[in-house]
């Protein structure tokens, strides 16, 4: 696609919160540059020690459902099957995602294969004075069995990078990140051209030039979880939303290409 950005960006104007599109023709297209999923999980049964003491079993039953069941902690005895989505972002790491329908639960895992070490980001709603939102917690487990020692942990590496990310054609959204737990996106070009917010954000580092990004958004009851990969200058990811226009849940899997446009320096010194 030929885009004359920065011409474009020009004639852009303020986008008020009422002509907001709909979450769902938002994101209409964003899997067009997907990573593949991979059925390597298949097969597997593992035991999750986190570190509040839960102890969760995943048995990946193949190469799309997943039996999970709590063992240890608050919930002991709860179980579920439902369908996962595995992604091998780096050789040996995994980006692995499913819907919980019957919590209204959307559940993340980063999976450190060689060492055991996981990531987890469980998204879901809660009432805010009659308006339902979205909010998610984070929590870091080890693979029973495994010797874990490279936790993913939060850091500020994104902070002062501004990266292009084109999720479709024509869907392309720019993140600026000024703290590491800051940043503002504004869509470049797409079903929201022009909308932009700052949001609370997050930063984990996976590995070299290897990210897990997390914002909220304020305006619509937005979590997104996604590894962003500046090396291989790709992202995957997901969507947990309420889009309250069709009153509905609205959870997507999704990849971007990613071009990195800049890092901010600050001047050491003024001269006054």
């Amino acid at each position: 696609m030929s885009y004359q950005i920065e011409e474009e960006l020009k004639l852009q104007r303020y986008v008020p919160e009422e002509q907001w599109p709909t979450l769902a023709e938002m994101a209409d297209g964003f899997g067009e540059h997907k990573y593949p999923a991979t059925p390597a999980l298949a097969g597997k049964v593992v035991n999750l020690q986190f570190d509040n003491g839960w102890v969760i079993e995943h048995n990946f039953v193949d190469a799309t459902t997943l039996t999970w069941t709590i063992l240890e902690g608050e919930g002991t005895g709860l179980t579920s099957t439902d369908t996962y989505e595995a992604v091998e972002v780096r050789a040996g790491i995994f980006f692995i995602e499913f819907l919980k329908p019957a919590y209204q639960e959307s559940a993340t895992l980063i999976w450190k294969l060689e060492t055991g070490d996981v990531l987890a980001a469980v998204s879901s709603f809660y009432d805010r004075e009659g308006e339902k939102r979205t909010r998610t917690d984070f929590a870091k487990a080890v693979v029973q069995g495994m010797p874990g020692g490279a936790p993913i942990q939060q850091s500020s590496s994104l902070v002062g990078k501004r990266v292009l990310y084109r999720y479709s054609s024509d869907d392309w959204y720019e993140h600026v990140y000024f703290g590491p737990e800051t940043l503002a996106w504004h869509c470049v070009n797409g079903a929201e051209k022009g909308l932009a917010d700052v949001e609370k954000c997050a930063y984990y580092d996976i590995a070299e030039d290897l990210y897990v990004l997390f914002w909220s958004e304020t305006v619509m009851p937005v979590e997104s979880v996604i590894a962003v990969d500046l090396k291989q200058m790709r992202s995957i990811g997901r969507f947990f939303c309420w889009d309250p226009k069709p009153a509905k849940l609205v959870h997507l899997m999704f990849g971007s290409k990613a071009t990195p446009l800049n890092v901010t320096r600050y001047p050491a010194s003024f001269d006054e």
